[in-house]
């Protein structure tokens, strides 16, 4: 019984919301603090999209809500571009396309390892 009342919690914090998906927007800035402006996208928008290029030393940085989004780099001799895209409330807080965190995927996680604990505790 205990497991179903994992399952449920476990569930229940992976189901989203019917608001509109939060990004944070800016058209261009030099560095990721000042790109840092909480958006309400449109219901169509379905992912928050970061560019983040460089050249000659220089760097920009822009954010926005796209409703399809494809992950991209680009390096040329002095110009260096990647695309990072995301699908959760305020993903895009980071200027760099490494790998953000999931909430609902660390739930699921614990959620499993907790069921797995119990059974081989019985």
């Amino acid at each position: 019984m205990a497991e179903l009342y994992i399952s449920l919690l476990v569930a229940a914090l992976c189901i989203g919301t019917a608001q509109s998906l939060q990004c944070y927007t800016c058209l261009v800035a030099t560095s990721n603090a000042n790109c840092m402006t909480p958006t309400n996208c449109s219901s169509t928008d379905t992912s928050c999209m970061t560019v983040a290029s460089s050249a000659f030393g220089l760097t920009a940085i822009m954010k926005s809500c796209k409703s399809s989004c494809s992950p991209a780099n680009t390096n040329l001799t002095l110009v260096t571009s990647s695309v990072s895209c995301c699908s959760s409330d305020l993903c895009n807080v980071s200027g760099s396309s490494a790998v953000k965190y999931s909430f609902p995927a660390l739930g699921l996680s614990l959620g499993f390892l907790l069921v797995l604990l119990r059974s081989s505790a019985q």
